[in-house]
């Protein structure tokens, strides 16, 4: 099996469980549950392991399934405040805007963490510097920047949350497809 079908199914994973189990803590029991199926079916796919290698691919699966987590709750939450401004209050969910954007945004910093992670064991696994390398350096560390400024903006300057986090989402999925357009055109 490979690396993006592992990824997809603990993805795929997550949305049932979210779907289906209608509680507070399912986006924790959701995670937690998809993020061991994923690390599961990563080592019983392969049976020699390496630890290097097998590190990279852990944290970047997890980094990819992280920025799916975030961009299904940021969906939720847009939902929400769009019932809540129509005045469907009986349709809408329970709980509070503010404290989910917040949550949306430690799920933001957990996956550049990830990513971040991801492209320190990809140093360790490369022994050259290459330009692929170096690109990918520089927008980990633009996305990095930006979501230090984001976080400041927020606590000392009264930047609101909700802007914020979507332009830190834009800004996670713009250096994910750098990851990946890097890769494709390196590499073909």
């Amino acid at each position: 099996m490979s690396f993006i079908t592992q990824v997809t199914i603990s993805i795929v994973l997550y949305f049932i469980i979210r779907v289906a189990y209608r509680h507070p803590n399912s986006l924790i029991i959701a995670s937690i549950i998809s993020s061991l199926s994923y690390i599961a079916m990563y080592l019983g796919s392969y049976k020699v392991i390496s630890l290097m290698p097998t590190v990279h691919f852990l944290i970047t699966g997890l980094s990819l399934l992280v920025l799916f987590i975030a961009y299904y709750e940021i969906l939720i939450l847009e939902r929400n405040v769009r019932k809540i401004k129509m005045g469907e209050f009986s349709n809408a969910e329970s709980y509070s805007i503010e404290k989910n954007y917040k949550l949306v945004s430690k799920i933001l910093g957990i996956g550049l963490i990830f990513l971040s992670f991801a492209l320190l064991s990809g140093f360790a696994i490369q022994s050259v510097f290459t330009t692929n390398l170096a690109i990918k350096t520089s927008f980990t560390l633009v996305a990095l920047l930006i979501y230090l400024i984001t976080l400041i903006g927020i606590k000392f300057f009264s930047f609101p949350i909700k802007y914020a986090i979507r332009g830190l989402f834009i800004s996670m999925w713009a250096v994910l497809f750098a990851y990946i357009a890097n890769s494709y055109l390196i590499y073909n």
